[in-house]
C-alpha cells in the first residue's frame, strides 16, 4: 500500500483538531473546520460532539 502524505491543515485547523482531541463539543470550533476534519477522515461527528478517528490521532502526532 502506498504511503499517502497527510493533508495540509492550516494552523487554525490543526488547533481545531487539537480541541477535538480534548473532547470538547464542536460548538467552539468553526463549522468549516469541523466539516473539513470530518471530510478528511480525521474526526467523526456524533450528535453534539466531534470525536477523533485513528487517522486524526496519527495526524496530530505528525503535526504540521
Amino acid at each position: 500500500m502506498a504511503h499517502v502524505p497527510p493533508a495540509v491543515l492550516s494552523s487554525d485547523e490543526l488547533a481545531s483538531l487539537l480541541e477535538v482531541s480534548k473532547g470538547y463539543a464542536h460548538r467552539g470550533i468553526p463549522q468549516l473546520h469541523w466539516e473539513r476534519l470530518v471530510a478528511l477522515g480525521y474526526a467523526i461527528r456524533r450528535p453534539g460532539v466531534l470525536g477523533l478517528t485513528e487517522a486524526g490521532i496519527r495526524r496530530l502526532a505528525a503535526g504540521k
